[in-house]
């Protein structure tokens, strides 16, 4: 007897089915929540070294900003690539270069294989200073993408003096079940 007849008899039909059906939907879940919490501990990372007072090269205070730059977790566009995956689909994070000074201010690394691209761009300063976070996941491999995005601007209000956050950065997901 194979397993499907075993899953059949055992379970009944619904429950089989829900069964076969719904572990890879599970594990496509627990991909994206982790995705999410790992752009969200990037945005709070990414807020406090905005609101927190830095020095600059001279030793002066540095002016209200998110760390500047635009950098990639990988120059590949999703995990589905060769050059980084681990033949599952999944990025294998030793194949990434991770000593980059944007993910280093960022304090930034996978340790784990998993399914996402991340990339991080920041620019501007005071009030015109903004960051946006990025998680891309081709979880099937089939080229449709799953996008998570986190959103973050200093406050009009903020001055050389008070670095202000005026509402925590916004979430947004694109095409999240792809």
């Amino acid at each position: 007897m194979n397993v499907p007849t075993i899953l059949l008899i055992g379970l009944g039909l619904a429950a089989a089915t829900t069964a076969v059906v719904g572990v890879p939907k599970l594990v496509q879940r627990d991909q994206e929540i982790e995705a999410i919490r790992e752009l969200a501990k990037l945005a709070r990372t990414a807020s406090v070294l905005y609101v927190k007072p830095r020095a600059d090269e001279t030793g002066g205070r540095m002016v209200c900003q998110f760390p500047h730059g635009e950098i990639r977790m990988a120059p590949a566009k999703s995990c589905c690539d060769p050059s980084v995956n681990n033949g599952h689909g999944l990025c294998d994070p030793a194949k990434i270069e991770w000593n980059r000074t944007l993910w280093n201010s960022l304090r930034f690394q996978l340790t784990e294989p998993q399914p996402y691209i991340f990339a991080y761009q920041g620019s501007g300063t005071l009030g015109q200073a903004e960051f946006t976070l990025s998680a891309y996941g081709d979880l099937d491999c089939d080229g449709h993408y799953s996008t998570f995005r986190f959103v973050g601007h200093g406050d009009a209000h903020s001055s050389a003096q008070e670095c202000l956050l005026g509402q925590a950065p916004v979430f947004s997901a694109v095409d999240a079940d792809e």
